[in-house]
């Protein structure tokens, strides 16, 4: 059965193509806000997600919703589900101060690299 990655839209469809070409599939993810894929913080094991990947924005709720990064990664979470989110070089010391409440659970990487750090995870898992 070939392994599934959850991912948020606006992610590189480069990517998600390697991916597939690589043996796994592909499911779309939502923030909730977005209207796409299924909700992210109701994710479960029946979704058998592998990892999550998306963009910085993706994973942060609007201020005045009452949802956290925390909440919205819980499935995750609760799951032990890698999640990579995507920074450019030039602003990963902020993007990661603003995930900061999630950044003990979550993978920070560049756009440019992502694909080949997700694999490269997957493989050594």
């Amino acid at each position: 059965m070939r392994r599934r990655i959850g991912y948020l839209e606006g992610t590189d469809s480069k990517i998600l193509s390697s991916f597939i070409a690589r043996g796994y599939n592909t499911m779309t993810l939502g923030n909730g806000l977005d209207g796409h894929g299924k909700f992210l913080a109701h994710i479960d094991s029946t979704d058998k997600l592998c990892a999550v990947v998306g963009y910085l924005h993706k994973f942060l709720p609007l201020t005045d919703q009452k949802i956290t990064p925390n909440d919205l990664l819980y499935g995750c979470r609760l799951q032990n589900i890698p999640v990579f989110i995507m920074i450019p070089k030039e602003v990963m010391a902020e993007g990661k101060k603003v995930l900061e409440d999630v950044s003990d659970f979550v993978n920070f990487v560049e756009p440019e690299s992502a694909l080949e750090a997700i694999l490269v995870f997957l493989e050594n898992k």
